[in-house]
């Protein structure tokens, strides 16, 4: 009994001194452990965190407003979500180019799951090896130069086709610019990507410019993403759920009609200069990449929902946006005719004019952008690992949204006219933004940026020019150019909220 007592109190006096050994190096190495630097941020709520501070107003407008009491960097909750907010063309650098092998990741939402067909499209899809064949995917073959030709050459064709239209109207007739755009747009990408007729409205479900207006606001994300435990509950009795599925189910049906079209045809017996890219990943799906990835249907079905989601609405937007502004600022509106009608003399078909060396155009195209940038938050970027901004601790899987259209509007970088249509504020400006300058991000930057940076501007300054070359304008029922409506609408897409229509009037040359 003596010996089992000794060796009780033996063992409990080692377990106890171990015990204190622990407790005191955890203690040591946390006391010594530096406390995360977090960026400065507006007091949250329980439960609901910032969402009070950004709800009754534009999203970006919001976050621009409380950046300027706390700064370029901030964090923001909304419900249990941290958000990194970026509001300066300085820091957007770090995000993009600097750093951007940390932020390149996207933050993953559930209806971004579900439209993506589990994460596999570009635009929304984590960083990794498929993204990067995804991406290249639809460079070369969807932006390389034979879409290109074709894609002018169906440009062309429709802008032969609206410019007889109004010039056989009556006088004094109104033109709904805004449908006229997208139908424009819809024709281009739609004939290039799908082949035949896809802008004709599908056999079931809603019009396409609903289904397609669904799918932009659906993209954005519901407020049960940011509660993790209430979320599904909210999204469920809020309706959002419902509007999820239809939703879905409606642009994946029409999806499907496009490829099972596409594979009654036999593609042998299509010419390479008839392809469309549909077609072109029909035949890359049945064998290997030289570097060893296989699509598969998922895959291609993802491709045809980034170009439907991506590839339309924001040209469409950037033309309304640009002819409202040039008809809202006379002065802008005779100098563009003054460029184009002098550069051209005069012409007779729409396939003879050439938009390179109209500089005061571009400048127009590039002041549209900065004012309004298609995407005023950009697509949501995640971090991949724990970094520092600024002296701040940034951790891994963070979501950082870019405000592009506060930081394009700053009147540091930009004057104090910074909310002004001016585009002679370009005459002496060099280098492409999103790349190496970032006061201005209309189109992303980094390797997220979007795909058609290059060529999405060339066709809006080929349609603003034919509309300018070949029409007067002027606003509808006497109004004055400064009433012309300028409200915008629109979370993760910036929209005008009232359809633009103005008058034209068959341009008279003088003999």
């Amino acid at each position: 009994m003596d010996i089992f007592t000794e060796w009780l109190r033996t063992t409990i006096t080692v377990l106890v001194a171990v015990f204190s050994i622990s407790l005191y190096i955890s203690l040591n190495i946390r006391s010594n452990k530096s406390v995360p630097k977090l960026p400065p941020g507006p007091p949250k709520l329980p439960i609901i965190g910032n969402l009070h501070q950004i709800l009754g107003r534009p999203r970006h407008e919001a976050l621009w407003q409380l950046s300027k009491e706390y700064g370029p960097i901030m964090q923001i909750h909304i419900g249990s979500k941290q958000f990194i907010i970026i509001s300066s063309a300085a820091l957007a650098k770090q995000i993009l180019k600097t750093q951007d092998h940390v932020f390149c990741s996207r933050e993953l939402f559930q209806a971004t799951k579900r439209l993506t067909y589990n994460f596999v499209d570009i635009a929304f899809s984590p960083h990794n090896g498929h993204w990067r064949e995804m991406r290249k995917l639809l460079v070369s073959e969807f932006m390389g130069p034979k879409r290109a030709k074709l894609s002018n050459h169906v440009l062309v064709t429709e802008m032969e086709s609206i410019i007889r239209s109004m010039s056989s109207n009556p006088p004094n007739t109104e033109v709904n610019l805004s449908s006229m755009f997208l139908e424009i747009v819809k024709q281009m990408v739609c004939k290039v990507a799908f082949g035949s007729d896809y802008r004709r409205q599908p056999v079931n479900g809603p019009s396409w410019d609903v289904m397609l207006g669904e799918t932009i606001e659906l993209l954005n994300g519901s407020v049960g993403d940011s509660f993790p435990f209430l979320g599904f509950f909210i999204d469920q009795f809020s309706g959002w759920n419902r509007r999820l599925n239809d939703g879905f189910k409606n642009l994946d049906a029409y999806i499907d009609t496009i490829i099972d079209d596409h594979l009654k045809t036999n593609t042998e017996e299509i010419s390479e200069e008839d392809k469309d890219f549909v077609h072109t990943l029909l035949d890359i799906s049945s064998k290997e990449t030289d570097s060893g990835y296989r699509l598969n249907h998922a895959n291609l079905k993802a491709l045809v929902m980034d170009i439907f989601s991506g590839g339309i609405d924001t040209t469409v937007v950037t033309l309304i946006w640009a002819m409202s502004e040039i008809n809202r600022n006379p002065r802008v509106m005779q100098k563009l005719q003054t460029e184009t009608r002098n550069c051209m003399g005069k012409i007779e078909k729409v396939g003879e004019l050439d938009t390179t060396k109209m500089t005061y155009l571009k400048m127009v195209v590039k002041e549209t952008l900065r004012l309004h940038a298609p995407a005023p938050l950009l697509i949501p970027h995640a971090s991949l690992s724990h970094t520092q901004i600024e002296g701040y601790d940034v951790f891994p899987s963070t979501a950082v949204l870019i405000n592009a259209w506060g930081i394009a509007r700053d009147p540091g970088t930009w004057g104090e006219n910074a909310a002004e249509f001016y585009p002679e504020r370009f005459e002496n400006v060099e280098g492409d933004f999103g790349r190496d300058r970032f006061e201005m991000l209309p189109f992303g930057g980094g390797r997220r940026s979007c795909p058609a940076m290059n060529t999405a501007p060339a066709n809006v300054e080929f349609v603003i020019a034919s509309l300018i070359y070949w029409f007067d304008w002027k606003l509808p029922k006497g109004m004055k150019s400064e009433e012309l409506n300028m409200e915008e609408g629109g979370t993760l897409v910036l929209k005008n909220k009232v359809p633009l229509c103005l008058v034209p009037a068959k341009h008279k040359w003088e003999d």
